[in-house]
């Protein structure tokens, strides 16, 4: 019944135009990067003789913030067609749990930012050999700078899920995603507790510690956003 729940969610969501966000994310941020490099190539290659690993570098200054705002628009439209079509009564009337609701809303969201960075590591393969790179020469490095992002902003994708399930005006939970993007992934002096910064500091040497307990956390407050909806009144 679950899998019949996501490929539900899954149909939805071939409708809209948030297909289009898995490229124009990874998108944007190698655009900016290019455009980056264009300008200050010289420089930039003076900076770091390790061309790759400047490279990466520079990625992480865009990366984090546009992954958070994809998860941020992302959880608020898998929510907002449910409120848009005055849908969750006949939802929720069906014969599902509503934690498979929530469930199947949460992995589509999770899946769709995986295959945003599977687009990223491909851009950014490309990005170093239009730059005349070559090929990168650790791939190791290379998967954390893509896929770790991914991993630490569990929790703060778990947060933004719930927000969008609990405000039927998405204009609520998108605001409070793009403002804690915007702000908390880029001031440095606030705790290393804050998970908004998460996706920024696995770039840090301590990606590891990062990484995965943005997993732990993340499921702790997938599976407490899951027990609020399970309780809640929904309309």
């Amino acid at each position: 019944m679950f899998t019949k729940i996501l490929q539900a969610e899954c149909i939805k969501l071939k409708r809209k135009w948030l297909r289009f966000l898995l490229f124009l994310g990874p998108a944007g941020v190698i655009g900016l990067t290019l455009v980056d490099y264009s300008v200050r190539y010289e420089y930039l290659i003076q900076q770091n003789p390790n061309v790759w690993e400047g490279l990466l570098h520079e990625l992480n200054i865009t990366l984090p913030i546009a992954f958070l705002l994809g998860g941020t628009i992302l959880a608020s439209n898998v929510a907002h067609i449910e409120y848009h079509r005055s849908s969750w009564k006949q939802l929720l009337s069906l014969p599902v749990s509503r934690l498979s609701v929530y469930t199947a809303k949460f992995v589509v969201v999770m899946f769709m930012l995986l295959i945003a960075s599977a687009v990223l590591l491909i851009g950014i393969i490309g990005l170093g050999w239009w730059l005349g790179f070559g090929l990168p020469p650790s791939w190791k490095t290379l998967f954390v700078y893509t896929f770790y992002p991914f991993f630490s902003a569990i929790p703060f994708v778990a947060i933004q899920i719930w927000l969008s399930m609990l405000f039927k005006n998405q204009s609520r939970s998108l605001a409070l995603g793009i403002v804690m993007s915007g702000t908390m992934s880029g001031m440095r002096e606030l705790p290393s507790w804050f998970f908004w910064q998460w996706p920024m500091l696995v770039f840090s040497d301590y990606r590891n510690t990062y990484m995965i307990t943005g997993v732990i956390i993340g499921v702790f407050l997938y599976a407490a956003g899951a027990l609020h909806f399970i309780k809640k009144d929904v309309a």
